[in-house]
C-alpha cells in the first residue's frame, strides 16, 4: 500500500494545483471586469456624442432656444466628466 509520504506528496500537489487555478481564475476575473469597465466607459462616450450631436441638430434647426442649448450641453460636459473620474 502507500505509505505516508505518498499521501503527503499528494496533498502537496493537489494544494499546489488548486492554488494555480484559483491564480488563474483571479487573473481571468481582473481581466474580465477591466473589459467590462472599458466597455462601459465606451458606451457612455457614444451615447455622449450622440446626445451632444441631437442637441446641436435641435438648435441649429430652432427646436430649443439656444440659452437651453447651451445649458443641456454644460449638463452634459459635466456628466461626462464626472464619468470620467470614476
Amino acid at each position: 500500500m502507500w505509505s505516508g509520504r505518498h499521501d503527503s506528496y499528494f496533498e502537496e500537489t493537489g494544494k499546489a494545483i488548486a492554488e494555480q487555478l484559483q491564480r488563474s481564475r483571479s487573473r481571468q476575473r481582473a481581466k474580465a471586469v477591466k473589459y467590462s469597465r472599458e466597455q462601459v466607459e465606451q458606451s457612455r462616450k457614444i451615447s455622449h456624442e450622440a446626445e451632444a450631436a441631437e442637441l446641436e441638430r435641435l438648435a441649429v434647426l430652432g427646436q430649443i432656444p439656444q440659452a437651453e442649448y447651451k445649458a443641456r450641453m454644460a449638463a452634459l460636459d459635466d456628466d461626462a466628466d464626472e464619468g470620467a473620474e470614476k
